[in-house]
């Protein structure tokens, strides 16, 4: 039996994940996607080579950082839904399956690690602090209330991602999406989506400095706020 997510555009952004992105898509066969795109960045190692012994759509990324590859897969998808996910296996994809159910109460959805004092399996302890600490200054100064603002899950139409500008080529995008939906007076909920260990590969973000880049972006939506 599979998953009925007909509506749905599934982005999954890719750089040299040949170790992972078998169990990714083998797992994603469960369910019933409108389309899964990918958007690679150059791999140079079987990512594209694996992938494309799947049903997915694959794209080039055309501009840096990993902001850049949301927005393109998001602007590229036709689906009447949108969702992302990584592509190390970290992800659960039943989530999607209850964010698509919550979307007969709210306009979009957010999932998040920590929601109901929760843990991810995949957090150092360095990888906590920072995400607790962006999350503090996301709901106190943009006016959110999510309960982890850098864990980017979310579903969203593809007709109100239209109606935003999204600029950050950075993981400053993980807040700036739901930042700008809740300005044009769209409801949203979060619910709790519990981070599994990596199947494999090691994590690209950089603690400190796309750290820095996520603060930078955060103080300038503050301030055109």
């Amino acid at each position: 039996m599979k998953y009925d997510l007909t509506q749905i555009s599934l982005i999954i952004a890719t750089y040299n994940e040949e170790e992972s992105i078998d169990y990714v898509l083998r797992e994603l066969e469960d369910y019933n996607f409108f389309e899964i795109i990918i958007v690679d960045k150059n791999s140079i190692d079987r990512t594209l080579q694996i992938a494309n012994s799947y049903n997915v759509k694959i794209i080039n990324q055309l501009n840096k950082g990993w902001g850049s590859a949301v927005i393109q897969g998001f602007k590229y998808a036709s689906g009447n839904y949108l969702t992302y996910m990584d592509a190390d296996g970290s992800y659960n994809p039943k989530t999607i399956i209850e964010m698509f159910e919550k979307t007969k109460e709210y306009d979009f959805v957010c999932a998040s690690r920590y929601k109901d004092n929760n843990i991810s399996e995949d957090d150092t302890l360095i990888r906590s602090i920072g995400n607790k600490f962006f999350t503090f200054i996301t709901n106190h100064f943009l006016n959110l209330k999510i309960s982890d603002s850098l864990f980017f899950y979310p579903l969203i139409k593809k007709e109100d991602f239209e109606k935003i500008n999204p600029k950050s080529l950075t993981f400053g995008l993980c807040v700036e999406i739901p930042y700008l939906l809740s300005l044009v007076n769209l409801t949203y909920v979060d619910i709790l989506s519990l981070e599994r260990k990596r199947y494999a590969g090691k994590s690209k973000v950089n603690a400190f400095t796309d750290g820095v880049k996520i603060l930078i972006d955060i103080v300038k939506m503050y301030l055109r706020s």
